[in-house]
C-alpha cells in the first residue's frame, strides 16, 4: 500500500503506537480513535503518515485477536449494537449512577445547545468538554434521519420541560469537500424538519493552522483535533455553546 513502507510491523513499532495512545490520553481524550493515534505518530515519528489509517486499523485488529494488545483501548466507531440484561446490583448502581448525574440546564441565552460531531468516536469526549451542558449527536457521514429525529425530539422536551427558547448547535465536520457536503445536508435538513439553525463551527483553515497541519490538505476531525488540542478544543467548544 502507497505511504506504508517505512513503518515495520514489528513489536517495537507496536509499542510505538501504545505510547502514542497513552500520550493521548495523558492530554485528556478518555476515549482516543485510531485516527487521533494516526496524527499523533505522524507529526512525532519519522515514517508515520496519514495513509497508514488503514493498514493501522488491520494490524490493530490483527494484534488484538491474537492477543498481543487488550481490547478496549480505542473508540470502535460504528461498532454495532446490543441489548444486555441488567443484573439487580447494576440497577442499583445505575439508580445511584442518576442521582449524582446533573440536570439538563439552559445556557445563559435561554437555548438547549448541541454540537452536531461528523465521527461517531468523538461524541463521549465533546460531551465531557462540554460538561455534559449540551447535547451531542453523530451521524457517522451520513444523514441518518430516523436516529436525528429521536435525539432532536428528546432535545426539544427537555426545551419544553425547562420553559427554554428552543434548541440551536453548531457543527464539527471534516477538513475536506465531503465534511461540507456532510454539514450542509443536516443543515438544511434540521432547518426544514425542525426549524433548527445549525452554524458551522470547524474545521476551519484557520484551526487547522493552528493545530500546525498543512491547510491545503484535508483532515478528519479526530486527527485534527489530536494536534488542535483536548484543553483548546474545550475552551472554544464551551465559549462557541455560550459556556464558560
Amino acid at each position: 500500500m502507497p505511504g506504508t513502507k517505512t513503518v515495520k510491523w514489528n513489536d517495537e513499532t507496536r509499542e510505538t503506537i501504545l505510547a502514542a495512545r497513552q500520550s493521548l490520553i495523558d492530554d485528556g481524550w478518555t476515549d482516543p480513535t485510531i485516527r487521533e493515534t494516526v496524527y499523533r505518530l505522524a507529526k512525532r515519528v519519522p515514517g508515520w503518515t496519514k495513509k497508514h489509517y488503514d493498514t493501522l486499523c488491520v494490524k490493530l485488529g490483527e494484534w488484538r485477536d491474537a492477543g498481543l494488545i487488550p481490547f478496549g483501548l480505542w473508540s470502535d466507531e460504528t461498532g454495532g449494537n446490543d441489548y444486555t440484561p441488567m443484573t439487580s446490583r447494576e440497577i442499583v448502581d445505575r439508580i445511584e449512577y442518576l442521582k449524582a448525574a446533573v440536570p439538563a440546564r439552559l445556557a445563559a441565552d435561554g437555548y438547549l445547545h448541541f454540537v452536531f460531531v461528523e465521527h461517531e468516536g468523538l461524541t463521549k469526549d465533546v460531551a465531557i468538554m462540554l460538561d455534559f451542558s449540551a447535547g451531542v449527536v453523530s451521524s457517522q457521514g451520513q444523514l441518518r434521519r430516523e436516529h436525528l429525529h429521536a435525539v432532536v425530539l428528546k432535545w426539544l422536551e427537555v426545551v419544553k420541560e425547562l420553559k427554554g427558547k428552543g434548541v440551536k448547535g453548531i457543527a464539527l465536520v471534516d477538513y475536506d469537500k465531503g465534511g461540507r457536503s456532510i454539514f450542509d445536508i443536516h443543515r438544511n435538513w434540521l432547518k426544514r424538519i425542525f426549524g433548527i439553525e445549525l452554524k458551522l463551527y470547524g474545521v476551519t483553515a484557520e484551526q487547522v493552522k493552528v493545530a500546525g497541519l498543512a491547510i491545503h490538505e484535508s483532515h478528519q476531525i479526530d486527527g485534527w483535533a489530536s494536534e488542535y488540542g483536548y484543553e483548546r478544543l474545550k475552551k472554544d467548544l464551551l465559549k462557541a455553546i455560550g459556556g464558560k
